[in-house]
């Protein structure tokens, strides 16, 4: 009798094989009762992962592996994992979530990831300069496709859209909109995609940028702030959603009218921003086709075809209430 698979653990417990390989790799994202069936169907059939002979390219998962990002990440991932998940069926693969665990440090958990051998390949997000799992992974051998880029002397497969063109949209409608200082809400120096987003904004005499960590109460003291000056910025843009709805709390809590009194823009359109009185102008990035072309490009090299040509995507710009006077 041959080795157990993870399939038939996956079929004796009546769960994806995807949740039998977090049961594997990140416990702790899989509920008790189901964690208790697999265990036990794993136990049943004697399924032991092959930690060394197995190699990622000589038997197929159907597995792409995919850290799940932490908590109070942006919603934009929370987008990006739906079409990432929609993408992948569409290829009969399933995403296999892991994150570190308690002892492990970040690239520790690629690396056991790796060593487990229950995935075909890696899908990357929040990619950074000289981001240290791209020489990893690189060095490994394992196929992986990315959600942004980094260095141009780190070559690898990858998707993006280009923040400085929505940036350039959001800084466009407010220049057309009649608004002369225009201040840009941006993260610290750093981030692949929010120095890409400060390179849109562009210089100008009446244009300030003002770095701040990102988040709705950062925004919200930031517009305090701002909104107090004795000249005051007419239009804010942000670099994301939740430093604009912050943005948009603190003109209210002074009185101001968000769309009459001072124009906010956000990036990365998210659910709120369409929910909020008055709705929030946003970037709006394709996630649909962000997944599809990083999942068509991996399967590419899973199936020993071409590496892929990395792309950038356009954005669109959603101009609501918050930018109208």
């Amino acid at each position: 009798m041959g080795r157990s698979t993870i399939r038939e653990v996956s079929d004796r417990a009546g769960v994806s094989v995807g949740t039998v390989s977090n049961v594997l790799n990140a416990p702790h994202l899989v509920a008790d009762p189901t964690r208790a069936r697999v265990l036990s169907a794993i136990s049943e059939l004697d399924y032991r992962p092959n930690r060394a002979a197995r190699s990622l390219q000589a038997r197929r998962t159907y597995l792409i592996g995919y850290r799940l990002p932490g908590a109070g990440k942006s919603p934009a991932l929370d987008v990006f994992l739906h079409a990432l998940v929609g993408a992948a069926s569409g290829h009969g693969l399933e995403i296999a979530l892991f994150s570190p665990r308690a002892d492990e440090t970040e690239l520790d958990a690629y690396r056991r990831l790796i060593r487990g051998g229950d995935v075909d390949g890696l899908v990357l997000s929040e990619t950074n300069y000289q981001d240290p799992r791209i020489a990893l992974l690189t060095e490994s051998g394992v196929p992986f496709v990315s959600f942004g880029r980094a260095l141009d002397s780190q070559p690898f497969p990858w998707v993006d859209v280009d923040g400085a063109a929505g940036m350039r949209l959001v800084v466009d409608h407010l220049v057309a909109a009649g608004h002369p200082q225009i201040t840009l809400a941006a993260w610290p120096e750093g981030s692949e995609s929010g120095d890409d987003r400060v390179r849109g904004f562009g210089p100008g005499q009446d244009r300030e940028v003002i770095r701040v960590l990102g988040g709705f109460e950062n925004g919200r003291r930031l517009g305090h702030t701002l909104f107090d000056r004795a000249r005051p910025p007419t239009a804010v843009a942000a670099v994301e959603d939740s430093l604009a709805l912050g943005l948009m709390a603190a003109a209210a809590d002074l009185g101001l009218t968000v769309g009459r009194d001072v124009a906010v823009a956000g990036f990365d359109d998210s659910v709120a921003a369409g929910l909020v009185t008055p709705g929030l102008t946003s970037v709006r990035q394709p996630m649909d086709r962000v997944a599809r072309c990083m999942i068509d490009g991996l399967v590419s090299i899973l199936d020993g075809g071409p590496v892929p040509h990395s792309q950038l995507l356009m954005p669109d710009l959603v101009v609501r209430e918050s930018t109208s006077r």
